[in-house]
């Protein structure tokens, strides 16, 4: 386990604290909470934010599969329900990157000795923003969905740089240094989308 940058989990801290405040959310813990804590075990409802600034493999990994399947989920919720085309392309594209990149990261987990869950369940901030957007329709859903998408690329591109730089596992690593550039490619295409800023 290596030492991760205090501002990877100040960025990552965010989306925790609106889970709190929501209340009574679903869904698996943060597991970079408590990093000594297993992470089918984490306790809910914690701030990452106020963790060590440390982050092991396993809940490296476990973070970067609940953000990937973030992306699927919220990516389905606007193919059925987002108005504006261009949207529903990307949200296209992110449904098809962050499947692979799932994938690919199973694979990595595999060779660094490390079981992700069969089925990777959203933690408290991000079910609280699916939540958030599950039940809206055209031009609202469109705003919300631009300002998760500018939120989670950020926190994700800490993420990955970080953990590729300082991360332990070699398997891991990799897969965080290949993903990054579509991760950044993402974030870009958003800009361009002129999805860059905007509120709820």
């Amino acid at each position: 386990m290596k030492p991760f940058l205090f501002a990877c989990l100040l960025v990552l801290s965010a989306p925790a604290a609106q889970a709190q405040s929501t209340g009574g959310q679903t869904g698996t813990a943060n597991p970079m909470a408590n990093p000594a804590t297993p992470m089918q075990q984490q306790p809910s409802g914690t701030n990452p934010g106020s963790a060590a600034t440390q982050m092991s493999d396993q809940q490296f990994a476990l973070a970067a599969a609940i953000a990937n399947k973030f992306e699927v989920v919220e990516g389905g919720l606007a193919l059925a329900q987002a108005s504006d085309p261009k949207l529903k392309d990307f949200a296209r594209m992110m449904v098809k990157d962050h499947t692979v990149a799932l994938q690919e990261l199973r694979t990595a987990a595999k060779a660094a000795n490390i079981a992700l869950p069969a089925d990777i369940a959203p933690d408290q901030a991000h079910q609280a923003k699916i939540n958030a957007i599950k039940n809206r329709r055209g031009a609202d859903f469109d705003q919300a969905y631009r300002t998760d998408q500018v939120q989670a690329h950020q926190q994700a591109i800490a993420l990955l740089d970080t953990y590729a730089t300082s991360g332990g596992s070699p398997a891991l690593k990799a897969w965080a240094a290949k993903t990054l550039p579509a991760v950044r490619k993402h974030f870009d295409l958003l800009q361009a989308l002129g999805m860059g800023s905007g509120s709820r």
